[in-house]
């Protein structure tokens, strides 16, 4: 046998052994999917709940950022900079960035009652990771549309969690906001296309954009009508699009419909176009209707809540101090609320904290009532051993069905890699996990151990052979000739 299929018998058993072991590691990976949908069995409740103001606090992340100009021009980038910061003792985990541009009305009482006109929104990052009490540099740009109207414009900044829990402003408004940044826009144009905020109603009622969520009836159909201004010198065909949401436009999972038209709007005039909510099943909506011109879009954010309708929501959820350190105290925390004017008897939070495997490290159990008034609930533990990575599982039942889940993973790698533990790291058979059977493992290990050894053995009996194939006074050949020693045939 020649060296270099001693060689490739050597790969082969080394490539079969590390596939081999690279299928046990690699199982506990596919035991997520298989966790249980169903409630976990019944506890007693607890004695009662906690203040969710003593856990989370609604502005605690702030994006402050200035632009790279303060008089931009039309059809050119403005850059962004600044930092994000987190003032909660506590990591933030899967965060995301939320902006809002405005251009701001001459007419000051409408923007009292309707807040700026929206030209753009949009998420400019994603899967933010903060260490506690922290601070980071932030950069990002908005390309200023050519047909962007000269005027006064102004970001303002959004930030949650799971692109659901709010840290900072409220995305589905547009006078809740976080921080902002004004600056002006010089263009070669002083007229467009545009929704007249003031020219909006819901059922039947004038809407305004900086007040309270209007109740609507619990299950009749919601006439929505808007109004597009038009005071360029020609007719304008603009192409609207409508998607209602539920609770608000973060997910995509909550988008319930869309739908899409055009309308026509008479040069200085005005148009009105309408769309009907007939969903029933949820209590609060969001309608985001969007309309392009050139360049630009104009666009509105519509909520409205039936009446009578209740849903519970998660607000929350997180673990107060990562990494987990062994025999250090911690807690795991979350706050709900029924979504609707009244309160929710059947309740139950079920919160679990998961090792990297999927093993249960802690649970805890709320059941109970749940009110409209956002409420908290958590629970201390300690856990015994240290821990890099965790999950965080919190799932929210009326009754037996699911109606509110949220999944954080926490990882010191992506937080802040200079917390990891050393002890936190896990032995090579910790990797496994809990939800894989120890006879599979032991057997796929020494099954990687039988191919190397039979590896080996194939090798050391090429190389016997050779030696006893080798008679005194023979040449041996080389492995490749050079052509030109051939004999000529």
């Amino acid at each position: 046998m020649t060296a270099r299929t001693r060689t490739h018998l050597r790969t082969i058993a080394l490539v079969g052994a590390a596939v081999l072991i690279a299928l046990a590691w690699i199982a506990p990976g596919y035991s997520r999917a298989q966790v249980d949908t169903e409630p976990l069995p019944d506890v007693a409740p607890p004695v009662g709940t906690v203040n969710c103001f003593d856990y989370y606090t609604f502005g605690s992340v702030q994006v402050n950022v200035t632009p790279d100009v303060t008089g931009a021009v039309s059809g050119i980038p403005i850059n962004f900079v600044g930092t994000i910061s987190n003032d909660n003792p506590y990591p933030i985990v899967d965060g995301a960035i939320f902006v809002k541009i405005f251009r701001f009305s001459k007419d000051a009482s409408e923007q009292s009652v309707n807040g700026p006109d929206v030209v753009d929104q949009f998420f400019v990052r994603e899967g933010i990771a903060l260490p506690p009490h922290s601070s980071f540099p932030i950069a990002f740009s908005w390309d200023i549309p050519s047909y962007a109207m000269t005027g006064e414009y102004q970001l303002a900044t959004f930030f949650t969690t799971s692109k659901k829990y709010n840290l900072l402003g409220l995305s589905f408004t547009d006078d809740i906001v976080g921080n902002t940044a004004n600056f002006t826009v010089s263009g070669e144009r002083d007229d467009g296309v545009w929704f007249d905020k003031n020219g909006t109603a819901v059922a039947g009622e004038q809407y305004h954009f900086a007040a309270f969520t209007p109740d609507v009836d619990a299950t009749a159909a919601i006439p929505v009508i808007a109004t597009i201004q038009n005071t360029t010198g020609r007719e304008a065909r603009v192409p609207v699009s409508w998607k209602l949401y539920n609770w608000d436009a973060g997910r995509l999972e909550n988008l319930i419909s869309e739908s899409q038209d055009t309308a026509i709007i008479p040069a200085g005039g005005a148009t009105a176009v309408a769309y009907t909510v007939r969903d029933t099943q949820y209590p609060v909506y969001l309608l985001v209707g969007t309309l392009q011109w050139g360049n630009t879009q104009s666009v509105i954010n519509i909520r409205m809540a039936r009446d009578g309708v209740e849903r519970t929501r998660i607000n929350f959820p997180s673990v107060m101090t990562f990494p987990l350190q062994s025999g250090v105290p911690n807690t795991i925390f979350s706050c709900l609320h029924n979504i609707g004017l009244n309160s929710v008897p059947n309740g139950r939070l079920e919160l679990k904290l998961l090792d990297d495997s999927g093993k249960t490290i802690h649970e805890y159990v709320y059941s109970g009532e749940v009110t409209s008034a956002m409420m908290g609930v958590a629970d201390a533990f300690t856990p015994s051993r240290s821990y890099n990575v965790v999950n965080l599982d919190a799932r929210l039942y009326e009754g037996d069905a699911l109606v509110d889940e949220a999944y954080l993973t926490y990882d010191c790698n992506e937080i802040d890699p200079a917390t990891c533990r050393a002890d936190g790291q896990g032995g090579f058979f910790d990797a496994f996990g809990s939800g894989n059977n120890l006879f599979t493992i032991i057997g796929l290990l020494l099954a990687a151990l039988v191919v190397l050894a039979v590896g080996g053995w194939i090798v050391r009996g090429s190389r016997s052979h050779e030696e006893r194939s080798t008679i005194p006074g023979m040449p041996q050949y080389p492995e490749k000739l050079d052509q030109q020693q051939l004999p000529r045939q």
